[in-house]
């Protein structure tokens, strides 16, 4: 079995080298990640710069480029002679759930392999702890263990389960996966099937001025406080938040995203410390919106 891996928090990420270390028990891996974090650029492609890559002592490779950057130039340059059984991108240092799968660059990566008929698989780790835990109005270092745990129930949930497989079968879709951050496997309740959750932002964009005098603009994906429950995923004590209207109110047209008979959320499953298994399609034209358009006197 021979996996390709990347990610969006850089190729010295602990989460990527937890991943690489657990999955070289199970197959041959290969590892094509951004030199520079690369949160939050999606599936974005570089068309416009040249890309250089450079391999590590660790043998991974290092792209001036984007986690989707690094999927395409793997496939189609740096390791075209090889067959990979699977793409497996992240782990991430933080939660993709919900809409947030539209933004990262952790998906976007998996997502460009799907794109080519190979199964991708992207990984998150839960928890507002994971990119430095806050102390005082200090942040402590990231904890290598809680990505060990991450990577070894990665790699079990591939070994021991018939998941490969089962993505084969499934064109376009990505399997976003998202682990509570624990301290041990024990903490872990099981895995579910899950469906895309919502949550509002609590602030979207913050403004500030430059020591130049200029307007600048920060943007934000941080969800309101409790957004997720048990999991205190994004929030902060002392973090502004804003109280954003209703989209309901906003958009009479928006739907929340429902649940299916029996199936939880993203967000509610990690919640209870379960391991979140969403499977999400793109590049899909619903057969209500076609029928709707084609309606139309165009």
């Amino acid at each position: 079995m021979r996996f390709l891996l990347s990610n969006d928090d850089g190729v010295h990420a602990p989460g990527l080298l937890a991943l690489a270390q657990a999955l070289s028990a199970i197959g041959e891996v290969v590892v094509v990640a951004p030199s520079e974090e690369q949160s939050g650029c999606a599936s974005s492609l570089s068309v416009s710069k040249p890309l250089y890559a450079h391999q590590l002592p660790s043998g991974f490779v290092a792209v001036n480029g984007s986690p989707a950057d690094c999927i395409y130039l793997a496939l189609h340059e740096l390791y075209c002679n090889m067959d990979f059984d699977c793409i497996v991108t992240g782990i991430n240092s933080g939660a993709n759930l919900g809409q947030d799968v539209l933004f990262s660059g952790t998906f976007g990566a998996a997502l460009t392999a799907q794109i080519f008929g190979i199964p991708a698989i992207a990984t998150s780790l839960v928890g507002g702890g994971v990119k430095g835990k806050k102390a005082g109005k200090r942040r402590e270092p990231e904890d290598a263990s809680h990505y060990k745990v991450a990577a070894e129930e990665i790699a079990k949930l591939i070994r021991e389960t018939a998941i490969l497989s089962t993505c084969k079968s499934l064109p376009y879709h990505v399997l976003n996966v998202n682990i509570p951050d624990v301290h041990s496997s024990a903490e872990i309740k099981g895995r579910k099937i899950t469906t895309l959750g919502h949550a509002q932002i609590a602030h979207p964009v913050h403004h500030m001025v430059d020591p130049r005098g200029r307007d600048a603009y920060w943007l934000s994906l941080r969800k309101r406080k409790n957004a997720y429950a048990a999991s205190a995923l994004h929030d902060e004590e002392g973090d502004e938040t804003t109280q954003l209207p209703d989209r309901q109110a906003l958009n009479p047209l928006y739907q929340q995203p429902c649940e299916v008979a029996g199936v939880m959320t993203d967000d509610k499953a990690v919640a209870e410390n379960y391991i979140s298994l969403s499977p999400v399609r793109l590049h899909h034209a619903p057969k209500a919106a076609l029928e709707t358009l084609s309606s139309l006197a165009l």
